[in-house]
């Protein structure tokens, strides 16, 4: 199973709050690229989340208890303490895991997927790479790994090591909209414009819900000497967005374009 970073949710490698505000007049930098395209692209196992912390995090400790020798049990409780910041004690439930006898439940490739995840999170990446690295090992091409591994390569500058693995992810799934735009941030991180827009707005047909999918797009349209398209794309992204602070950030980039395009 598998899940999207939510933005200003959690830390992706993840769930993180986008508090970067462009700079509209030169090249997007790579923190602020990765800071906005990294929202809804990590892949980690799934839980039903619930909006209440304590809700969820307290289910699985009760679960724990109840249950101390189940692989699951333990691995649950891990996503729900790695999703509310407390890695430490994320990554010690997913070593609780790797301890117990393998009941079959939890497939390693999910387990490691989920250990690079809180790697990611605490800025390890070195060792996300290797987490990730490692479940591939138990699942060769799994599109979602890969496209993890791409995300960290772009985190670490080895561009070109990731435009590998997202496109090696995409032979595995042509239409995964996370793989898609994990290429589009490569190529906007060559300075490929017309090929980062390509990708850009496959993985908003792809995910037309995604706010962040066109705020990418728009960025990438702008760069690419689009201002009319940029602004069409910026347009959708403030109409898609819920959060006030991100939808606040659109209309600034709205107006940004209009001088654009006044020019």
């Amino acid at each position: 199973m598998k899940k999207s970073i939510k933005q200003n949710k959690t830390v992706n490698a993840g769930k993180t709050s986008v508090t970067v505000v462009p700079n509209y007049g030169s090249f997007v930098p790579l923190s602020l690229v990765l800071s906005l395209l990294l929202i809804g692209a990590l892949a980690a196992a799934t839980y039903a989340r619930n909006s209440i912390y304590r809700t969820h995090v307290t289910l699985w400790a009760e679960v724990v208890k109840m249950a101390p020798h189940k692989r699951r049990a333990h691995e649950n409780y891990g996503q729900a303490l790695s999703s509310e910041g407390f890695y430490k004690e994320a990554y010690d439930q997913f070593k609780t895991v790797m301890a117990l006898p393998d009941d079959g439940s939890v497939p390693l490739r999910d387990l490691y997927r989920e250990i690079g995840v809180v790697d990611f999170r605490m800025g390890k990446f070195d060792d996300a790479i290797v987490a990730w690295q490692t479940g591939l090992r138990y699942a060769p091409n799994d599109p979602s790994l890969l496209n993890n591994l791409s995300i960290v390569y772009l985190q670490v500058g080895r561009f070109d090591e990731a435009a590998a693995a997202a496109q090696t992810a995409l032979v595995g799934d042509p239409t995964m909209p996370q793989a898609l735009n994990t290429m589009g941030q490569v190529y906007l991180m060559k300075k490929n414009y017309n090929k980062a827009v390509q990708y850009f707005l496959k993985a908003a047909d792809r995910e037309p819900d995604v706010p962040a999918r066109y705020w990418n797009a728009a960025l990438a349209l702008e760069q690419a000497k689009q201002p009319a398209k940029a602004y069409e794309y910026a347009s959708k992204y403030v109409e898609k967005e819920t959060d006030p602070v991100a939808r606040q950030r659109g209309y600034g980039y709205l107006e940004h374009l209009k001088q654009v395009l006044h020019r």
